[in-house]
């Protein structure tokens, strides 16, 4: 499938979040506009692509896979921004968000898978050029297995 397709059909899911109904403090840790973004920030555009690539669905489980591997694959993500995001989105986050220890173990996984990828700083990607692209294309540029995530 290409990618624009795959965008498509995953908005078109009625579970989607548009950004205007994520949570002001959600959007706080993790939108790259919010002055106190954690690293591995990305737009929500380009998070949604994320969640395509790695094959994962909507649920809070899949959301801390997405964000453990955006944020393991950032070069510049250190052990006390994990270590704050574990906790916020432990203790913080409003229901509905908010990780619980079986989240936090994918979240782990997550980070571990992205920060063994060798092609780094997914969360700086602009996909808009990789529309005609398939996602299974995209995944191999970014050495994505899905075998190694399920």
């Amino acid at each position: 499938m290409i990618l624009s397709s795959a965008i498509e059909k995953w908005q078109d899911n009625p579970t989607y979040k548009e950004q205007s109904k994520i949570h002001w403090f959600v959007w706080l840790l993790e939108n790259p506009k919010s002055p106190i973004s954690l690293t591995g920030a990305i737009d929500l555009y380009n998070h949604d692509i994320i969640h395509i690539l790695l094959g994962r669905g909507m649920e809070v489980r899949d959301e801390a896979m997405v964000i453990g591997f955006t944020m393991g694959n950032s070069e510049t993500t250190s052990s006390w921004v994990r270590w704050l995001f574990e906790f916020c989105a432990r203790y913080l986050y409003p229901e509905g968000y908010c990780f619980d220890e079986d989240d936090l173990v994918e979240f782990e996984r997550g980070y571990a898978y992205g920060y063994t990828r060798l092609r780094r700083n997914i969360h700086l990607a602009k996909f808009d050029c990789c529309m005609k692209k398939t996602v299974a294309k995209l995944r191999k540029e970014w050495g994505i297995k899905l075998i190694n995530i399920q």
